[in-house]
């Protein structure tokens, strides 16, 4: 199968959509930008599980991560083990507050 150059375009266009999505989800459900100043955006510098890295893409719900050093990126939950670099340091990723309440 051969692609011509307008198929690579829409293949492109597709996947910058779908990262967009996929952070703006992020974004609002974890509310980053509220509770730790943070909005993840492709190529930002991260920490997860102590190790640096870049956000290389997003998978749905999650982040994919290419740690510094490594070939591949690492599936990375948004708040779980991540801290998120900014112009003040480092922002460590907390959970979202679990808002069940036992009766």
């Amino acid at each position: 199968m051969t692609f011509d150059h307008d198929d690579d375009q829409d293949q492109v266009r597709a996947g910058q959509l779908r990262q967009a999505a996929d952070l703006d989800h992020i974004n609002r459900y974890y509310r980053l930008s509220e509770r730790l100043g943070v909005r993840v955006a492709i190529g930002d510098r991260i920490r997860f599980e102590g190790t640096e890295g870049r956000i290389a893409d997003t998978c749905g719900h999650y982040l994919l991560v290419l740690l510094d050093g490594q070939e591949h990126p690492a599936k990375a939950h948004p708040t779980a083990s991540m801290a998120y670099l900014t112009p003040g340091g480092w922002v460590e990723a907390t959970p979202l507050p679990d808002l069940t309440f036992a009766c």
